[in-house]
């Protein structure tokens, strides 16, 4: 999950990935990750079938009338077709299209169909494509402070990432329109990146002396590197063949891509630490969105808020439910303890908090949101 320049990787990671190897993989991801998107984030296998998406919304439907010129609202993803995300996605969208009686119809067009995910902020900027459901933070290149999201030790855990996407969502719609012509209406949390080992489980600073570690983007391998291992940008596509060629000797991955790319059958240890969390955010064109009369607005609004908290809580959990599977799998969870995170947080926090003070009141904002979401969910070894 980079933070700088285009980080492109992470996206890659979770979907590009999975989707290379769908016709074998992708059986049910985040299926975000299926992110789950696949499943990152690739949880669809093991989601409950049975457990929608419930919207908090409050008005049940719009007084726009019914009309024959129905505007469609296309929405782009990187994320590939079949996964859970964007099921969990399409149902909001789809809430908001009955509200309106059939007045606007907004769709998701899976795995890059409206154009090249690195294009897709500039295509929604200039309104070539109406909407997107894309990681913010690939973009720090065009919009640095939409990087800090993704700094290492932001969070303590899903739970305090969760809690402050609300308030982020506020920042970042504030800067989505400034700077790129397009609202952003919901935050997501897809899930935090952990450490998975081949050789050994990595339970100590010392533990990491020396081990190749295996990232998706530059800001995890100043993480890596702080805490004395050694950092080495991977495509996720090339997760499993680096790993059981040793050319790795750990990968920083979600649970769900674990699963759904199967790297249980070449790595076994699972670190726990939540050092860096990942963000996709729901944006529309500004244009299209001023176009809109105001009680489409507001249902445009109160859905993609309520479905962005609603997919957020069912990542938080995610990582538990798929201790088990996984664990029945072969591989060995470990939770760090408070007192060893502290340690290596020392060592890569000071990074966080520089890149934070250098984005003036933007960066004051998150961090000021980070602290209160942290205060709440505190870091515990679970």
């Amino acid at each position: 999950m980079s933070i700088h320049n285009d980080v492109s990787r992470p996206v890659k990671k979770r979907f590009r990935g999975v989707e290379m190897r769908k016709k074998s993989l992708l059986v049910i991801w985040f299926t975000i990750l299926g992110l789950a998107v696949a499943s990152v984030l690739m949880f669809a296998a093991c989601g409950d079938s049975s457990d929608t998406t419930t919207s908090t919304a409050g008005t049940p439907s719009s007084t726009a009338p019914t009309t024959a010129e129905q505007v469609l609202i296309r929405v782009t993803t990187p994320v590939p077709g079949g996964d859970e995300f964007l099921t969990w996605a399409q149902e909001g969208m789809d809430r908001f299209n009955a509200r309106t009686n059939g007045a606007y119809k907004m769709e998701i067009f899976p795995g890059g169909q409206l154009g090249p995910f690195p294009e897709s902020l500039d295509a929604i900027r200039t309104g070539a494509i109406e909407a997107g459901l894309i990681p913010l933070a690939a973009f720090g290149g065009s919009v640095p402070e939409f990087g800090l999201v993704e700094l290492p030790f932001l969070f303590n855990n899903g739970e305090a990432a969760a809690y402050a996407m609300p308030s982020i969502q506020t920042v970042w719609d504030e800067l989505s329109q400034a700077q790129a012509n397009q609202r952003t209406l919901g935050c997501v949390f897809v899930g935090t990146a952990n450490f998975l080992s081949t050789k050994k489980p990595l339970k100590t600073l010392d533990d990491l002396k020396g081990v190749i570690i295996g990232v998706d983007a530059p800001p995890m391998v100043e993480l890596v590197n702080a805490v004395g291992g050694s950092g080495l940008v991977v495509d996720f596509t090339e997760d499993y063949s680096s790993l059981q060629k040793g050319i790795i000797d750990a990968k920083t991955s979600a649970p769900q891509y674990i699963y759904i790319a199967k790297l249980y059958e070449v790595a076994k240890y699972y670190t726990v630490f939540h050092g860096i969390s990942g963000m996709y955010s729901f944006t529309v064109n500004s244009d299209v969105y001023n176009k809109m009369p105001k009680d489409i607005q507001d249902a445009l609004s109160e859905e993609l808020s309520a479905t962005a908290a609603s997919i957020s809580a069912r990542y938080v959990t995610k990582l538990y439910e798929l201790e088990p599977v996984l664990t029945d799998l072969g591989m060995e969870f470990y939770y760090l303890p408070a007192a060893e995170r502290d340690k290596w947080k020392a060592l890569a926090y000071p990074g966080t908090l520089d890149a934070l003070a250098k984005l003036g009141d933007v960066g004051s904002r998150v961090k000021q949101i980070t602290d209160e979401a942290n205060a709440k969910y505190p870091y515990t070894q679970q």
